[in-house]
Parts: structure tokens; C-alpha cells; sequence
């Protein structure tokens, strides 16, 4: 006999996705003090386990595709977080190694105190699909932009920045 799937009303869940969507504000509030969003620490901690090659997907407790992670790349290297060797491989600057580990002493703190009654594989499960329902939503969020712009005029189209470049460059060449 299968046991019964919960559903999305139900009082466990509920309570799960409370508890989970409170660890995930406390991270994030966490990390925003560094600079960081939690997408850009799990790169970083792969990148300095040695866990990350460049050009292929990053399989953390998120999945972030190339293209993530090379947005990701740029912006930790603008920040200061990130230099990169000759080969263009990242590698953690020497002058982010204290912030690093303050960091990563703070996420420990708040793993001790505020996300104990779950274990590890829970928690990554859980933050998992926040993310997925954060893209969700964001996702959505451009989709309802493009329809609004093609509402306002049939022959509107909204058209991502890196893609916009890329054919202003085109055009200008």
C-alpha cells in the first residue's frame, strides 16, 4: 500500500513551506549583508571546493545552467569576489577570503539555530523548489510583460538586454 501524497492544503505542508520560506528570508537576509543572493554563494562554495568547471552546469543544491552561471561569474567578479586564472578558470580573489568565511560562518550560525529540525537533504530539497517557484514567477512576470507590450501595440516585442546587444552589435558592424 503507497502511502497517500500530501496536498497542497494540508496542515504539514503548510507548515513546511512556512518554516522553509522563513529559513529561505533568514539566508537570504543573511547573504545580502556580504552581497551575495543564494544562487551566487552556492557558486562561490563550488568554485572554492573545486566543485565547478567552467561552461558546464553547476549541480548544487540549485541547478544553474551555463548561461546562469556565466551571469553569475560576471557579476562575482564585479563585486570583488572572483578573479580569474590565464585559462579563465574563477578562482576565489585573495583579498575575499576573509568576507568569504565571515559568510560562511554566518550561514553555518543560521543553519544551527534556525533550520536544525531539518535535515540536509531536506533543506536542500526545500530551498530547491522555492528557487524553481521563484524562476516560476519570474519567468511568468516576462511572459505577462511580452503579452502587455503586444496588448498595447501587435507589433511591439520585448526583447531580453543580452539579446538586444547582441543585435545592436550586428547591426552596427
Amino acid at each position: 500500500m503507497q502511502p497517500k501524497s500530501l496536498e497542497i492544503h494540508e496542515p504539514v505542508v503548510l507548515a513546511l513551506i512556512g518554516a522553509v520560506t522563513a529559513w529561505q528570508g533568514a539566508l537570504e537576509q543573511t547573504l545580502s549583508v556580504s552581497g551575495l543572493t543564494y544562487p551566487k554563494w552556492l557558486l562561490l562554495r563550488a568554485i572554492r571546493h573545486g566543485e565547478f568547471t567552467r561552461g558546464r552546469p553547476c549541480e548544487t543544491a540549485i541547478f544553474l545552467d551555463v548561461p546562469q552561471s556565466e551571469r553569475l561569474l560576471r557579476e562575482l567578479a564585479d563585486d570583488g569576489w572572483l578573479d580569474f586564472a590565464v585559462d579563465g578558470a574563477p578562482c576565489i580573489a585573495p583579498a575575499a577570503g576573509t568576507r568569504l568565511k565571515r559568510a560562511a560562518q554566518a550561514i553555518k550560525a543560521l543553519h544551527s539555530v534556525s533550520a536544525g529540525q531539518f535535515g540536509t537533504s531536506e533543506r536542500a530539497a526545500l530551498s530547491g523548489l522555492l528557487h524553481r517557484m521563484t524562476a516560476t514567477l519570474q519567468d511568468h512576470t516576462a511572459r505577462h510583460s511580452r503579452h502587455a507590450a503586444w496588448e498595447q501595440n501587435e507589433l511591439s516585442m520585448v526583447v531580453p538586454d543580452e539579446i538586444r546587444r547582441v543585435a545592436q552589435q550586428a547591426i552596427a558592424a
